[in-house]
């Protein structure tokens, strides 16, 4: 019965492995392939090289600018308590990198604590509309 299961849940993910098996930068499928680019990633940066290389990332040699391997998204501006797996996913939840490497409900898991956080903000801020009545003196 898990078998069974399993191979119902996977079928999504083998259908996405297949349909994007190839990194747009395949020259950097190994990790110390993209550690190399960081040779000149900014000491000051938020995030080490060593993290962002890890989640799949090179360094393109502007400010803080880096970019996935496997999926080509780039991502900057880096704030100190981001974390690298859960912006990239946030980010691309169709990454075959991450979803490899963290899994489907990794993604759904960051996804949904991201809604979750947003709403929270917008509720706190009044970025809600309210409707309400008024009566309208003439």
């Amino acid at each position: 019965m898990n078998l069974l299961k399993c191979s119902a849940d996977c079928r999504p993910l083998v259908r996405l492995v297949r349909e994007n098996s190839n990194p747009e930068y395949p020259e950097y499928s190994s990790f110390l392939s993209r550690l190399k680019t960081f040779d000149s990633h900014p000491t000051q940066s938020r995030q080490d090289k060593y993290s962002l290389a890890e989640c799949g990332f090179t360094y393109t040699g502007a400010d803080d600018l880096v970019q996935c391997h496997y999926c080509g998204i780039l991502l900057g501006k880096w704030e100190e308590n981001d974390e690298v797996w859960q912006q990239h996913a946030l980010h691309n939840p169709e990454c075959v990198f991450v979803l490899l490497y963290k899994g489907a409900q990794f993604i759904e898991n960051v996804n949904n604590e991201f809604n979750v956080k947003r709403n929270t903000r917008d509720n706190s801020q009044g970025r809600r509309c309210k409707s309400e009545s008024y009566d309208v003196v003439g």
